[in-house]
């Protein structure tokens, strides 16, 4: 049953082949959805639908740097107000 969660969602053997993180991390989610009771394909479906979204060519690891930056703020250089000071003081 859950296998067929994973496939139907996308999280097949061909997404184990490009990027094994993203069948990996499906296959955990509903893993722990199924031992937290959730034991319906419907239910599985729909809250891997909810945590990952579906697979495909379209899904890209996340590379951006501004996740990073979220939780320790923006580097001096890019910061407005510091490169504001640098022009004035020049």
């Amino acid at each position: 049953m859950m296998q067929s969660v994973l496939d139907e969602a996308g999280y097949d053997a061909s997404v184990l082949v490009d990027d094994p993180r993203f069948f990996n991390t499906a296959a955990l989610l509903v893993t722990k959805l199924f031992l937290a009771g959730v034991d319906s394909r419907s239910g599985l479906a729909a809250k891997l639908e909810y945590q990952l979204g579906k697979a495909g060519k379209h899904r890209q690891p996340c590379t951006s740097s501004l996740s990073r930056y979220a939780i320790q703020g923006l580097p001096l250089e890019l910061q407005p107000q510091r490169r504001e000071q640098q022009k004035s003081s020049a």
